[in-house]
């Protein structure tokens, strides 16, 4: 049986979710709206529409929803991303998991030259066999469409012979309902509580920690 894994991004490889948090709150004040930012860090799991819903009327989703997630789109990459930094152990765990005989694929909610970005920022290009945004799916179940996405890149029929590993017990979800399962990180901001609620079968720190006590993960067993 193939050995395949995916990753989530945001949150997982990189230290993003705050930056992109502050993001939103940033555009959301030019709009008008201010939010603290811990009710914005608690919708970072959903995704442009669905996410400025929890905060707009439904008047204002219709004037100018599309120009406001614009406004954070360019705002983000312009005086955020930047500033995006990657987690500890990130390429050595890659480098680790191939070794061991696994397929990796990188599966992110960010636009796909953001994840360009990643994949240089972290050094990782020569270690993975696939990728994919929300670019290349239908934006109603992100969670679920982009792994699935992966899985197909990979050339995988069944998604039971995958291993995710993910930071948001959103992506943990979406990853338990297409039958794989999971291994949850809180370095994206999420309890431990709040992972294996969603789902997930182990919870390690960073992606360095995961390495670290790889031999007591799923991950020694071979998924």
């Amino acid at each position: 049986m193939s050995k395949a894994i995916i990753f989530e991004v945001d949150g997982t490889l990189v230290d993003s979710n705050v930056l992109r948090a502050r993001a939103w709150q940033e555009a959301l004040a030019r709009y008008g709206r201010q939010v603290r930012l811990p009710r914005v860090l608690a919708q970072m799991a959903l995704h442009g529409d669905q996410l400025l819903s929890e905060f707009l009327t439904e008047e204002d989703m219709t004037r100018y929803a599309d120009e406001l997630a614009s406004f954070h789109r360019a705002l983000f990459q312009e005086s955020y991303l930047p500033r995006v930094k990657p987690f500890h152990g990130v390429p050595e765990l890659l480098r680790h998991l191939r070794a061991e005989g696994w397929k990796i694929a990188l599966a992110s909610t960010g636009d796909p030259d953001e994840l360009e970005h990643y994949i240089e920022l972290l050094g990782v290009e020569e270690l993975i066999d696939g990728r994919t945004t929300d670019a290349e799916v239908n934006h109603t179940r992100l969670n679920e469409e982009i792994p699935a996405e992966a899985i197909r890149l990979l050339g995988l029929d069944r998604t039971d012979e995958t291993l995710a590993i993910a930071g948001s017990p959103y992506d943990v979800e979406g990853a338990v309902r297409l039958g794989m399962r999971c291994v949850g990180l809180v370095c994206g901001g999420f309890s431990d509580e709040q992972l294996v609620r969603a789902g997930a079968i182990a919870v390690f720190g960073t992606p360095e920690d995961l390495l670290t006590r790889y031999s007591e993960s799923p991950l020694a067993a071979g998924g």
